[in-house]
């Protein structure tokens, strides 16, 4: 009976999350937008991207300018699919690690459709209330990423930095 009423703790495994968006723009040309190693890959204009061994970058973003991503890339077929692993220097919030697999189907000559899979592995030992809120907060992440990504892919940077301008100063 004692325990009853404590905290129960997290899973331990990796967390899952999944979204996919319709893009206006052909399957080649979103490949070059995620492939950090293109100088089209989307947020080079939002940021920076230093090239450290093949097939790894360190990554600044303006919108985290405290952090720096370390990102390895695990698979690349062009206009198909891209997958890479991500660890935050510092931590974002209780974010171990993630890694990232972006599934590219083309549906025209001018449009794809754009799968993210993203496996999160938190800090172990936290409570199922911290996990569910952290699960939250990098749902959120996964969602805003791939709508950035079709703006960016339909609209331009410049409409990407317009967004970020307002999500800085909420």
């Amino acid at each position: 009976m004692f325990g009853l009423f404590g905290s129960k703790p997290a899973p331990e495994g990796p967390a899952q999350f999944e979204a996919v968006a319709d893009v206006d723009c052909s399957a080649e040309t979103m490949f070059g937008l995620l492939d950090l190693a293109d100088a089209r890959y989307w947020k080079r204009n939002v940021g920076s991207v230093e090239n450290v061994a093949k097939g790894r970058f360190r990554l600044h973003v303006d919108m985290v300018p405290d952090h720096a991503f370390t990102v390895v890339v695990t698979d690349a077929e062009p206009a198909r699919l891209y997958a890479f692993d991500s660890q935050a220097t510092p931590r974002l919030g209780r974010l171990v690690q993630t890694h990232e697999r972006y599934e590219i189907v083309p549906t025209g000559d001018d449009a794809c459709q754009i799968r993210l899979l993203v496996k999160a592995q938190f800090e172990i030992g936290m409570t199922m209330r911290e996990w569910k809120r952290e699960c939250e907060m990098t749902g959120i992440g996964v969602a805003n990423a791939l709508t950035k990504l079709k703006i960016h892919a339909e609209m331009g940077v410049e409409a990407i930095r317009g967004i970020e301008e307002i999500q800085r100063a909420a």
